[in-house]
C-alpha cells in the first residue's frame, strides 16, 4: 500500500487505490533499529520521506507558555469550569521544570491543577510541585491519607494520577458515597469530582 498506493480487499476482485498520507511518530531511533535488525529497512525508507525531529519539551521551553494556554482552554471546556489564568510566578515554575514526561506530562499537570484549584487564577501554591522533580505530598490529609508505597517509584505523571485516584477513592469512602460531601472534603466543585470519577473509573454507591 505504501509503495504502490493500491490494495485488494480480502475476497474482492477489484484493486483499489489508496489516496492517503501516512504520518508516523516514534521516540526511538529507527535507523539504529534497522542496523540492529529489529525494524524492516524497506519500511523505514518508505516512511522516511520528510523526517521531522521534535526536541523534548525541556529543550524548547519557549513553547511552554503557548502549550499551557492551549491546555487551559481545552481542559476548562472538557471539565466545564470557568477559564483560569496562571500567575507569572506559576508560569515561571512550569517553564523551569525539566518535564521528563514531555507534553503529555504538561497536559496532565494543567488538567489536575484546574480540577483541584479554586479561584480565577492559578498560583504557585496550586501547582503539584515547587519547580523541582519531586511531587509534593502531605503526611496528613483525609483521615490521615497517605500514598501507596509504589507511588515513589513511578514517573511523576503516574504518581500524580495514582495519588489523585487514591485521594478521590478515600474521600468517597469517607463521605459514604455522597458526592457533594466528597467534593467538599477534596476542596473541589462537584462537577469536577464527577469528571474525575468518570476519568478514573471510580464507582462507589451512596450508602443509605
Amino acid at each position: 500500500v505504501l509503495q504502490e498506493k493500491e490494495f485488494d480487499r480480502v475476497g474482492g476482485e477489484t484493486t483499489l487505490r489508496a489516496d492517503v498520507r501516512v504520518v508516523a511518530a516514534t521516540n526511538r531511533s529507527l535507523k539504529g533499529m534497522v542496523s540492529e535488525g529489529t525494524f524492516r529497512e524497506d519500511l523505514y525508507y518508505r516512511l522516511e520521506v520528510i523526517p521531522l525531529h521534535l526536541p523534548p519539551l525541556r529543550a524548547r521551553k519557549e513553547d511552554i507558555p503557548l502549550l499551557v494556554e492551549h491546555f487551559l482552554v481545552k481542559k476548562s471546556r472538557e471539565i466545564n469550569v470557568p477559564l483560569r489564568r496562571l500567575t507569572p510566578e506559576a508560569l515561571h515554575i512550569l517553564c523551569d521544570y525539566p518535564w521528563p514526561g514531555n507534553v503529555r506530562e504538561l497536559e496532565n499537570i494543567v488538567e489536575r491543577t484546574i480540577v483541584l484549584s479554586d479561584g480565577e487564577t492559578i498560583g504557585p501554591a496550586d501547582l503539584p510541585f515547587d519547580g523541582n522533580s519531586e511531587v509534593g505530598t502531605s503526611e496528613d490529609g483525609i483521615d490521615g491519607f497517605a500514598p501507596s508505597a509504589e507511588a515513589g517509584h513511578a514517573p511523576m505523571t503516574e504518581q500524580l494520577e495514582g495519588l489523585e485516584r487514591e485521594l478521590i477513592t478515600r474521600a468517597m469512602q469517607q463521605a459514604r458515597g455522597v458526592k457533594t460531601q466528597a467534593a467538599e472534603l477534596l476542596g473541589i466543585k462537584t462537577s469536577a469530582l464527577y469528571y474525575k470519577l468518570e476519568k478514573y473509573g471510580v464507582e462507589y454507591a451512596e450508602e443509605t
